[in-house]
């Protein structure tokens, strides 16, 4: 989570992601809701190795997710899958960690009438998003200081944006989630006091999903108060440095021109200890994702790789002495 961007206006252009077909909505689940909503498709494929939330708005619409198979390296296993694609079918494919997705099925799944939308909740700033869909899907609180928001950017408009009929979320958890962030940005700048976490993880868990807007707040952050180019230049440089200095634990072992990451994610046959003496050392890797009770066990690459897989951290709070400390804890405790 990051704490609220300072108010201060940069003579940027707007990135490629607000534009005016965009959707703005109050978060990323709310977006695909919608999409689910109006496309009524009747099935939502996903693939195996995904964030829960993604499967949790298949199952409150009213759909039982399908899952296709992931392959440790985050690419469709087989095609097999498609054989089961019915017209109108909803397909989601995910750009992990800020890579682009696999595109090997898009021209099948589309020959048979199904849609295409890519979760680009991890390429926020990537910019070879949305080539080969017909909608996409952004988190922008994953990459800056936002109290809420997600985007849909519709290559197929839905109805006139006006006609969606979009309301503010309940102002108790727009007033939490303002407050979350007023209050990491106070730990980062002095410490202490980590009440922000609590209140963070209590919005995550009640977040409200349906037709609501992204606060007024969030979408002028995003449209003028926010140094895209410094941020891509930032998490490149901290990515490639902990690339050479982790080169054997890296799930990608190259950066593509183009691609700005969300973190940098390892694989670690030890992972849970060496997640706590990073912790020790006050480094948060998170977990991209918990798939338990989610994805069904059959899948067994993807239930392997969320047992061993981690993020370390590498966006623009951090400096390459930052870096070094990172990489030097993780090589102490393998």
């Amino acid at each position: 989570m990051f704490g609220l961007e300072d108010m201060v206006v940069c003579r940027h252009t707007a990135p490629s992601f607000l534009t005016e077909s965009a959707v703005l909505l109050a978060n990323a689940s709310s977006g695909l809701w919608v999409l689910i909503q109006k496309l009524a498709p009747p099935q939502v494929w996903l693939p195996s190795y995904l964030c829960g939330s993604i499967a949790g708005v298949v199952v409150k619409a009213g759909l039982l997710p399908k899952y296709y198979e992931v392959s440790p390296t985050l690419v469709p296993a087989s095609l097999d899958w498609l054989e089961d694609v019915q017209p109108n079918d909803l397909i989601i494919g995910i750009d992990y960690f800020g890579f682009p997705m696999d595109t090997s099925w898009v021209a099948m799944a589309k020959s048979k009438g199904a849609w295409i939308l890519e979760d680009a909740c991890q390429a926020l700033l990537s910019n070879f998003v949305g080539a080969h869909a017909d909608f996409v899907l952004f988190s922008p609180r994953k990459f800056l200081g936002v109290p809420d928001g997600g985007i849909l950017l519709c290559k197929h408009p839905l109805e006139e944006k006006d006609g969606l009929g979009l309301t503010l979320p309940p102002s108790e958890w727009q007033l939490k989630t303002l407050n979350a962030s007023l209050l990491r940005r106070e730990f980062d700048l002095v410490g202490k006091d980590r009440h922000w976490f609590k209140l963070f993880q209590e919005t995550e868990r009640n977040h409200p999903v349906g037709l609501y807007a992204m606060s007024a707040l969030s979408r002028n952050i995003l449209t003028h108060c926010v140094d895209y180019p410094a941020i891509a230049q930032k998490r490149v440089e901290n990515y490639k440095y902990l690339l050479q200095s982790l080169p054997s634990l890296a799930i990608f072992p190259a950066l593509p021109e183009g691609v700005i990451p969300l973190g940098f994610p390892i694989r670690a046959q030890e992972r849970d200890r060496i997640r706590q003496a990073l912790f020790d050392a006050a480094i948060y890797p998170p977990v991209h994702w918990p798939i338990k009770d989610i994805v069904p066990g059959y899948f067994q690459d993807s239930h392997e790789l969320a047992g061993h897989i981690m993020t370390l951290p590498c966006d623009q709070r951090y400096t390459l002495k930052d870096m070094a400390r990172v990489a030097e804890t993780v090589r102490q405790s393998i």
